[in-house]
């Protein structure tokens, strides 16, 4: 009985196996072909140095307290950012901090790839942020 019931089921699954066999793969080789973002993909972010205010909306309504900003007033009366860190190891890319964000100088991008070896190098400055936001434009 066991035997007829074991050997019902080989047969079942090489006949799966047999059907799926010959199709085309619907997987899509990573490395040489990347993975499609959507119009709306939440990934790294994007800020534009000239339009930020160092209102430090981003930094307090973010619920990890990934963000730092730092600023000054200038001669001119005008905000002059000088330190802008998101540590990645934390942010959860919930989108919180673009939405509250008034000037709209921090938006969200498709890049998503930010595998590193070491937990310091997922802290990106205003450098890699503005070169992102460069890039894309």
């Amino acid at each position: 009985m066991k035997l007829r019931i074991l050997g019902r089921g080989l047969v079942n699954g090489l006949k799966v196996t047999g059907i799926h066999v010959f199709r085309r793969p619907v997987t899509r080789p990573y490395p040489e072909r990347h993975a499609y973002a959507p119009e709306r993909f939440r990934g790294r972010h994007r800020l534009v140095v000239e339009d930020c205010v160092v209102c430090q909306a981003c930094a307090r309504i973010c619920p990890v307290n990934c963000l730092t900003v730092e600023g000054y007033r200038g001669d001119d009366r005008r905000f002059v950012l000088t330190a802008f860190t998101i540590d990645y190891g934390l942010c959860m890319f919930c989108d919180l901090c673009v939405e509250a964000c008034p000037p709209h100088c921090l938006t969200m991008g498709p890049e998503f790839e930010m595998a590193t070896t070491s937990r310091p190098r997922l802290v990106e400055g205003v450098a890699e942020l503005a070169r992102s936001a460069g890039a894309s434009s």
